[in-house]
């Protein structure tokens, strides 16, 4: 047996670490072959920095900036701060006998439970290899958070309020890196059978909140789905949320 020493982080594409503004991520590692459980835990800390120039702690996943002028630049994340906590990550230490295919896999986690959002890679193992150098093992998970904030009926018309943040939780707003124009949310009301009934675009409002241009009619009395879907084509991260409504 040798320990093998293993670093692993979790990035939201396009973004940063997942950190406290996403409620963390839970990493498992298992053995691809067997299924069995080689570690588990919460990827904790920081989201990570924001930087213009390379570093070596910096992931090779660079984060595509818009500006408001269409011009587009890179910024690298770094996984250690000018001051700690470091970034969010799980270190482990396997102890392998052979080359192992293991897998490892990222589940996003709300109110400390996975949210549906995971990503997955394989790659082998070889015991006694360092994998616990800075950044470490990166896995980039794809999506969009999103929550209905607020709905209120009045006279058969809807109107809702939805937040929309990257996986990492970082905010959308023309003064950050992540531009409303970005990103295309829409709202979709369906009835009891599943039929759509009203659809809307949502436009950006304040900081990464989304709400229609105007109320959206409703066909009548009864009780709707509202799901509210937010899509960020340029990373290929779409994300959605749901509740009910009833109209009297």
């Amino acid at each position: 047996m040798s320990s093998t020493p293993i670093l692993v982080r979790v990035q939201a594409k396009g973004g940063k670490f997942l950190g406290p503004d996403a409620g963390y991520s839970q990493v498992t590692l298992r053995n691809a072959a067997s299924g069995d459980v080689l570690a588990q835990g919460i990827a904790s800390g920081g989201s990570g920095n924001l930087l213009e120039a390379f570093n070596p702690s910096a992931t090779r996943q660079a984060v595509v900036t818009t500006q408001s002028t269409g011009a587009q630049s890179l910024l690298w994340l770094s996984a250690m701060p000018p001051t700690l906590p470091a970034a969010a990550g799980l270190r482990v230490s396997l102890d392998l006998a052979a080359p192992t295919l293991v897998q490892f896999t990222a589940e996003s986690l709300t109110n400390d439970k996975p949210n549906g959002h995971s990503v997955t890679q394989t790659m082998w193992v070889t015991p006694g290899a360092d994998l616990g150098a800075e950044p470490g093992v990166v896995l980039v998970i794809p999506g969009l958070i999103v929550n209905v904030l607020s709905t209120t009926v009045e006279e058969r018309s809807l109107n809702v309020t939805a937040w929309v943040t990257m996986m990492c939780g970082c905010k959308i707003d023309p003064t950050l890196p992540w531009l409303p124009t970005e990103f295309a949310v829409t709202a979709t009301v369906t009835d009891a059978e599943g039929n759509p009934v009203a659809q809307a675009p949502l436009t950006f409002d304040t900081t990464s909140t989304f709400t229609p241009a105007q109320p959206i009619a409703l066909p009548g009395a009864g009780t709707y789905t509202l799901a509210v879907s937010a899509v960020q084509p340029a990373e290929g991260n779409a994300g959605s949320a749901s509740t009910t409504i009833t109209v009297p």
